[in-house]
């Protein structure tokens, strides 16, 4: 962790190709800098390939620097894409961007 607060990216929309592509430096350079990020899904009712392998590519980069990708509140669809594809345990989840920050300041919770 880079001792920065966590980025927190608030999806506009469905995570689909074209915002996955907007997104794509933003997530992975914050991933590679060791800064928690914090994804807000609340208006993203769905998900395509792109944008779920960008979560992962963003998460496990993350990961190999020390740093944790959550997901707030994820739709029942992204949820059950993320169960399909047998995600769910990756992704720590929270219900709102408060809860999630209060986590990611408890290092020893995330671990």
């Amino acid at each position: 962790m880079s001792g920065l607060p966590a980025l927190v990216v608030v999806l506009p929309s469905d995570l689909d190709q074209r915002l996955a592509d907007r997104l794509r430096s933003a997530l992975i350079e914050t991933a590679e800098a060791g800064r928690d990020l914090v994804v807000d899904m609340r208006d993203a009712g769905t998900i395509d390939p792109a944008g779920l392998g960008l979560l992962v590519r963003a998460h496990r980069s993350a990961r190999q620097h020390g740093a944790t990708l959550c997901l707030v509140a994820p739709s029942r669809f992204v949820l059950t894409v993320l169960h399909t594809m047998r995600l769910d345990g990756v992704f720590p989840i929270f219900p709102d961007q408060r809860a999630a920050l209060s986590a990611l300041s408890r290092p020893a919770a995330m671990a």
